[in-house]
């Protein structure tokens, strides 16, 4: 097949999105098909384009056997809920235009959010006459709203009728949890919905089999420590994680690895706690961040205490659980309930940092209990891999 995709998020971006997406061009070229992407000029999430990218339009190249267009993009540092909406909407329209100068292609799939990426499949599936996909990695605008990127009026009003008709004019849909589908299937795309969860890669599962210098690394061997890998936003609730290592003594340290929103004001708050027990670092590769997260005593994968978010399920819980350490889950909701049923993790409230503190404590007494649960995990993510989602997703763009 020539498929055509678009994505907003594309590599060397370090996002969620870019994995999924990235793992699904992979294997689809590497099965044989022609693959074409259509995304962003690299500037998310500092709002800032790469020098690399800027003078031009588009930029055109060959990577790994895809053919991929890179759009300008309305890019600012300051996240303002005009400066987000323009982001999107320059996407969607540099977007439109290069597909409709692309070659024909036979299946055209477009990965939200953001929901215009989505508008813009669509006017280039419609183009060619040909079918689309909607890959939904999370409900937008419903997680804009959670976020305060999108506020209540008409701009909500008009997200919502974009999303009930690109659920409608979508040939098929594929989402990453199972309330996902609920609300697509209820919202216009009934009969159109298979799940493919997000899934880990061989990068984490083979960082699992190694034991990393903690000293090269920088983690420190006197005191248990605590990661967490990725987006530091308002959706994580990772308050509650440092107001816990405020009262786990100096043996321990919370590792923040990541950027995002609300590193400013967790700085703020490690910085009235003594030295050393919060620790930040900036986003870095899949390869290091599988390594500090190996040499880590123990993972968090931790999600704010909001009712809309009990239907997502982090990406980076695969990712989490594929390097054999053990892992804390606190989210509730639909994370809780994949672990729980393979007992792959500690499970604790959301913000709860009492909770968070007493699950530490299980796992610094109880060597057994973290041992077993490391396997478990690894057992849990390796059903889990991003690979093995693209052949259902072979299966749904040949039939689309």
């Amino acid at each position: 097949m020539r498929v055509l995709l678009f994505t907003q998020y594309y590599r060397p971006e370090i996002t969620a999105a870019a994995m999924r997406t990235e793992a699904f061009v992979d294997g689809l070229v590497a099965r044989g098909h022609e693959v074409g992407v259509v995304c962003e000029v690299p500037s998310h999430p500092q709002g800032v384009i790469d020098p690399a990218y800027r003078g031009r339009m588009v930029f055109r190249s060959e990577e790994d056997g895809a053919k991929v267009r890179r759009v300008w993009v309305y890019a600012r540092p300051a996240k303002t809920a005009v400066s987000r909406i323009a982001n999107y909407a320059s996407y969607a329209a540099m977007a439109a235009a290069a597909g409709f100068r692309a070659a024909r292609p036979d299946v055209v799939l477009a990965s939200s959010p953001p929901l215009p990426v989505g508008a813009a499949a669509a006017a280039v599936a419609r183009r060619f006459g040909v079918p689309w996909v909607l890959d939904v990695r999370d409900l937008w605008p419903d997680i804009a709203v959670v976020l305060g990127q999108l506020p209540e009026g008409p701009p909500l009003e008009l997200a919502r009728r974009l999303e009930r008709g690109l659920y409608r004019s979508a040939s098929r849909i594929t989402a990453v949890t199972e309330p996902f589908k609920a609300h697509i299937e209820a919202n216009g795309g009934k009969g159109k919905v298979t799940v493919i969860y997000n899934g880990t890669s061989p990068t984490y599962i083979d960082a699992g089999r190694t034991d990393p210098d903690r000293d090269r690394l920088g983690i420190p061997a006197d005191r248990f420590v605590l990661t967490y890998a990725g987006n530091l936003g308002i959706a994580q609730g990772l308050e509650a994680a440092v107001e816990a290592a405020g009262a786990l003594g100096d043996d321990f340290q919370l590792l923040l690895l990541g950027d995002g929103p609300r590193r400013p004001a967790l700085e703020e708050m490690a910085g009235r706690l003594p030295s050393g027990r919060v620790q930040f670092r900036d986003l870095v590769p899949p390869e290091e961040a599988a390594r500090i997260m190996r040499a880590s005593d123990s993972l968090l994968v931790p999600l704010a205490a909001n009712p809309e978010l009990r239907a997502y399920v982090p990406s980076k819980l695969f990712d989490a659980c594929a390097v054999g350490r053990p892992v804390i889950v606190a989210t509730g909701g639909e994370p809780e309930r994949l672990v729980s049923e393979h007992d792959s993790a500690i499970c604790v409230p959301p913000e709860d940092s009492t909770a968070l503190i007493e699950a530490i404590g299980k796992l610094r007494s109880d060597s057994d209990l973290a041992e077993r649960l490391a396997r478990q995990a690894v057992a849990f993510a390796s059903e889990h891999m991003r690979e093995g989602g693209v052949d259902e997703l072979e299966e749904i763009l040949a039939v689309a």
